[in-house]
């Protein structure tokens, strides 16, 4: 854009200046998230998703109580091909979704792997957990390892036994014999309880 004049530069500078500010305003009245009823009862599922052995861990809050549904694992045998373990994995989340009809699905966000090998087993499974979810019309949310573990311990470098430990406290459950990736899922859901209840569901993260 080019100016003829200083005062024809400073009439635009003039008019233009408020735009920014409206602008986010607009933009953040559009992203301001309903208030979450607190008495109304859902129910959450946690998923910590891998392409051998997927967690999962159910529960109902109903405003700051929480209380275990169930939870257990969704395994593929270890020599099965990358193919097989996904299919076995989308209907397994199938299944969970039809027996206990959970309101919302919650899984880990951001990770990083330095084995990009890894990373890209990690990547097709949890889009497979993804494509079931939405195929049966689930809202699905993610939130960061560090912010469920400090979401659950109240800091961002606990253990996963750690972590483990605390979500035995939350629901009253005994923890003991159940494997890592199930107490990781549970953590996942009460973190999201947590924020619907909590904040009024302000904190909660856009759905996937």
């Amino acid at each position: 854009m080019r100016f003829k004049s200083q005062a024809e530069l400073e009439q635009w500078i003039a008019q233009n200046r408020q735009a920014p500010a409206t602008a986010k305003l607009h933009a953040k009245a559009e992203r301001a998230p309903v208030p979450v009823n607190p008495n109304l009862q859902r129910r959450i599922l946690g998923i910590d998703t891998a392409l051998r052995t997927t967690g999962w861990g159910i529960i109902d809050v109903r405003g700051k109580i929480l209380k275990a549904v169930d939870c257990g694992l969704i395994k593929n045998p270890p020599n099965s091909p990358v193919s097989e373990c996904l299919k076995r994995l989308l209907g397994g989340i199938r299944e969970l979704v039809q027996l206990y009809h959970p309101d919302t699905a919650v899984l880990e966000g951001a990770f990083y792997c330095r084995n990009v090998h890894t990373a890209m087993m990690l990547g097709s499974a949890r889009g497979a957990v993804i494509a079931s979810l939405a195929e049966q019309g689930l809202e699905i949310y993610e939130y960061a390892p560090r912010r469920v573990k400090q979401a659950v311990c109240g800091f961002g470098n606990a253990s996963k036994e750690q972590v483990a430990l605390l979500v035995s406290q939350f629901l009253h459950i005994q923890t003991d014999h159940f494997l890592l990736d199930t107490t990781d899922a549970l953590a996942m859901a009460i973190t999201h309880a947590q924020e619907l209840t909590t904040t009024g569901g302000f904190g909660v993260p856009k759905p996937l």
